[in-house]
């Protein structure tokens, strides 16, 4: 371990993210997920924050040790030079002392089912990319992990209701750690798939109740407009809700890597949130892919709130995974945004890429868009060489 390096990061401390559908846990969206231990949590009520991993990594971090979990992305990206999350969410700065604590922030994942099948995403986070996978079998790319392959557990999960995981004895448990959790958290943070989706969404909202704390709901707005229109209805009764739009780009890179959703549809669905009086704000994703139609997306959005998350797993996708050409193109694009948006996008881009992420996202991106029959050509042709895919007009 080097002496001069921090290994302290503050998520560890505050962040909890349970997942209602794998059972599953992560004391940071950036580290390694822990399964839940049902049987020692029936013997520890109220303490699945304080779960054997979670106060040993906190030790290790107050002695400046270098953890495991976070060698999922923060680490090797670190390691290299990058931007990790721990960085740009000012995860360095020193929150707790103490290895018992209690989660400031709560993300829920409420399910999988999610009509859009996103660039970035997976089967982990979306039906609609499960069924692809159902109907046109694994993805040949070799990552570290089975994002792109259809296991045993995910046919099974594909025959499985949402009321039947609502009536298990393990959700019944995790409903009863939120309810715990709820008078001191500050923020509680709902994902999916698409929680407009979830039929439970306001039975779980009535679990955390008697918090103060923001709720911060994530959706695509992969809905139809009706069902929307109701959701929304619903939520604007809700004095501390917010919603977080997700969305990067305009036009033709809007419906490539948001595919499922048109642009025109994502627009109008905008219009009605804003009438709804309901706070919003926008989750943008930046990757090699969506970095293209970003400069636009903000321009377009101007006045509205726009927080950057930029992807690092799987790696190949990280913003700096690019060529040179496309590289300096992007440098000269955001000349015309904010101060603060440039610094973070220049920052993303600047590490070099390796050959495994260059061979990977070619392999990726021509399945990717030969499923889907999308056009690969709304691409720079100098990232397109670069990635050795060749078009015939």
């Amino acid at each position: 371990m080097s002496v001069d390096r921090d290994y302290y990061c503050s998520y560890k401390f505050k962040y909890l993210k349970i997942d209602l559908v794998s059972n599953n846990t992560l004391n940071c969206h950036a580290a390694k997920s822990h399964a839940i231990d049902f049987s020692w949590l029936d013997n520890n009520k109220g303490n699945l924050f304080n779960t054997d991993i979670n106060v040993a990594e906190r030790q290790m971090m107050l002695a400046n040790q270098r953890n495991a979990s976070c060698e999922e992305i923060c680490w090797p990206l670190e390691d290299k030079g990058a931007v990790s999350p721990r960085m740009w969410q000012n995860g360095k700065i020193k929150t707790h002392n103490s290895i018992q604590t209690q989660p400031e922030i709560l993300e829920i994942k409420l399910n999988d089912n999610c009509n859009l099948s996103c660039s970035y995403c997976c089967k982990d986070f979306s039906s609609a990319w499960r069924r692809d996978l159902f109907a046109n079998g694994d993805y040949t790319v070799d990552t570290s992990d089975v994002r792109y392959q259809l296991t045993s557990r995910d046919k099974i999960m594909m025959k499985v209701s949402q009321q039947e995981v609502k009536n298990t004895k393990q959700f019944q448990m995790l409903m009863s750690e939120i309810k715990s959790f709820a008078p001191g958290l500050k923020e509680i943070v709902v994902t999916g798939g698409e929680p407009l989706l979830d039929n439970q969404l306001f039975d779980v909202l009535d679990a955390v109740s008697n918090s103060s704390a923001v709720i911060n709901i994530y959706t695509g707005l992969g809905v139809d407009v009706k069902r929307f229109q109701r959701m929304l209805d619903k939520i604007k009764q809700i004095p501390t809700a917010m919603i977080s739009v997700s969305a990067e780009c305009t036009d033709k890179f809007y419906e490539f890597n948001r595919y499922g959703n048109r642009w025109t549809e994502f627009v109008n669905k905008i219009e009605l949130l804003q009438k709804s009086g309901i706070e919003f704000r926008f989750s943008t994703t930046i990757t090699n892919l969506t970095v293209f139609g970003l400069t636009n997306f903000i321009k377009y959005f101007v006045d509205q709130r726009i927080g950057l998350v930029f992807v690092n797993q799987p790696s190949m996708m990280a913003p700096y995974v690019l060529d040179a050409d496309s590289k300096q193109r992007i440098m000269q694009d955001i000349q015309s945004l904010p101060d603060h948006y440039q610094t973070q996008i220049a920052q993303s881009i600047q590490a070099d890429p390796g050959e495994t992420q260059r061979q990977q996202m070619s392999e990726f991106l021509k399945e990717y868009a030969l499923r889907r029959n999308l056009n690969v050509n709304i691409y720079p042709q100098s990232f397109l060489d670069w990635l050795d895919i060749h078009v015939v007009q």
